[in-house]
């Protein structure tokens, strides 16, 4: 696996740190994670160049099954 160097000197300075700023930090990504997974339910919406149409149920009596006799 290849890592950058921005990500090596992450890993490095996070095993210097003591355990309770090790358990701080990783308990304000799981913050941020859960922020950002309620905000993305929360955004879901059509795109921008798109739009929803809107379910019309009509009846349609061309439609309807009907044997077809033939003689």
């Amino acid at each position: 696996m290849e890592v950058i160097l921005d990500e090596q000197l992450l890993v490095a300075n996070f095993r210097r740190l003591d355990p309770a700023g090790k358990k701080e930090l990783l308990d304000y990504a799981a913050f941020l994670l859960k922020k950002s997974r309620s905000r993305a339910a929360e955004e879901e919406t059509a795109p921008d160049n798109q739009c929803r149409l809107d379910e019309q149920k009509e009846e349609r009596p061309e439609a309807v099954k009907e044997p077809i006799f033939t003689e």
